[in-house]
């Protein structure tokens, strides 16, 4: 009965793809097609990464930098092409992000406008004061949370753990000390009220945010009055203090804390589990790691701006992990605003475009050996070359790079002083 089941759902699939290319744009009848039937086929054998993308239609992402997918109504182009990528994002007014109503109600509902997915004069006034804000990063914050998590896995005893519920309990707790000076003690007591409330509304995509300050009884008007911390929520409402940024609404700021927590909590964990998975791979890149960590730091485990700036090899492998295992493989959508010609193509203005780095980070035209764990070949990398994208690119570039480059040198500091990553690690 599955296989009937799967034949009439496959010639349904086969059907509304004929439907579509029959009234597909005339500038996107030459773009290959990522069909319904091969996503519904992907899923089904559990191949349905970013990874696996590239994989299957590595020849269009090399031959023409775009491929396009029909989602939601909607035609969306994936682009690879670096010059094209770099073209757009330094010209954000030329191509803005796509209103996030446009393909995300849910979110855009619970997001609402921020400085992540607003455009023009609105996207530069909220980062007039988020740009203050992440320039003072609170580095102990990070050191606290890293000692804690070393604590944590010095009570495990010769068991395998899960890197990446590990990881993402570690960011958790991070992220709670440095956005609001509140310790969500994910590390010690998983099960406790505030994780699995967090836990219960992300997976449902409402503003957490929203829900946690009145669960924590959090009052943004009388955060003035305490003792400073130093942490992200003060500081924004510093800046919303100055005279010269215009201040954001109480509205606004939630929503701008809002897809904060979202993107600084799933990413850096992605990226934390992929780097460790790497490592207890590769232990003689390990070892190297080890012993910069210990020539830098001699005998301390509490490392100094200046010592981190200084792991210049910790931050090779960094860069190259986000290279293999980019933490947003398919950047925010924009929206063309006039005609863009990719290779042999001409899209049309109004189509949805999402830059898709992972096809350009495993181009074996700009990368030699690009499946290859090879963190010495950004020991001399310009960063404002057109191959990397870590953390975006142009004016419109992460705004916490720092603070999520800050929080993983400091893990992978504390790991080698508190505990062997070699026997330890599982990754499933």
């Amino acid at each position: 009965m599955s296989f009937w089941i799967f034949v009439a759902v496959a010639i349904i699939l086969y059907i509304v793809y004929k439907s579509l290319n029959a009234r597909t744009p005339d500038g996107l009848k030459d773009v290959h097609t990522i069909s319904s039937f091969h996503l519904f086929k992907s899923a089904i054998k559990k191949r349905c990464g970013t990874d696996q993308m590239y994989l299957d239609f590595q020849e269009y992402f090399e031959r023409d930098g775009v491929v396009k997918l029909f989602i939601k109504g909607k035609w969306i182009c994936l682009i690879s092409d670096p010059i094209i990528v770099k073209n757009m994002l330094l010209r954000p007014d030329t191509f803005p992000k796509l209103d996030l109503k446009e393909y995300s109600p849910i979110c855009s509902r619970h997001l609402g406008v921020n400085v992540v997915h607003s455009n023009g004069d609105i996207w530069k006034r909220y980062r007039r004061v988020c740009n203050p804000a992440f320039k003072i990063i609170p580095v102990h914050f990070f050191v606290e949370t890293g000692l804690k998590l070393m604590n944590v896995l010095e009570r495990i005893d010769n068991k395998p753990i899960e890197v990446m519920d590990l990881m993402q309990r570690f960011t958790l707790d991070a992220l709670g000390k440095t956005a609001f000076g509140f310790d969500f003690n994910n590390l010690e007591d998983p099960n406790n009220p505030y994780v699995t409330t967090y836990n219960d509304l992300l997976k449902k995509l409402i503003n957490c945010i929203i829900y946690l300050m009145k669960l924590l009884k959090i009052n943004i008007n009388l955060l003035l009055l305490e003792k400073s911390n130093g942490d992200l929520l003060e500081l924004m409402i510093n800046a919303c203090e100055d005279q010269n940024n215009a201040n954001l609404t109480d509205v606004e700021l939630r929503h701008n804390l809002s897809i904060f927590m979202f993107a600084g909590h799933e990413t850096t964990a992605d990226a934390l589990s992929t780097l460790l998975y790497l490592l207890a791979v590769h232990k003689d890149i390990q070892q190297k790691a080890r012993e910069e960590v210990m020539g830098i730091l001699g005998d301390s485990s509490t490392p100094s701006a200046e010592q981190l700036k200084s792991l210049k090899y910790i931050n090779m492998l960094i860069y190259e992990n986000l290279r293999m295992y980019p933490s947003v493989p398919i950047f925010s959508l924009r929206k063309l605003s006039e005609d863009l010609k990719c290779k042999n193509s001409i899209i049309p203005a109004g189509t949805a475009i999402g830059i898709y780095p992972y096809g350009i980070h495993h181009s074996p035209t700009l990368w030699e050996n690009p499946e290859k764990f090879i963190p010495e070949r950004f020991e001399n990398k310009n960063l404002e070359n057109l191959e990397f994208y870590g953390f975006g690119g142009g004016s419109r570039m992460c705004l916490g790079n720092n603070f999520s480059l800050i929080e993983q040198r400091i893990l992978y500091v504390n790991m080698n002083f508190h505990w062997l990553l070699i026997a330890y690690i599982k990754m499933d």
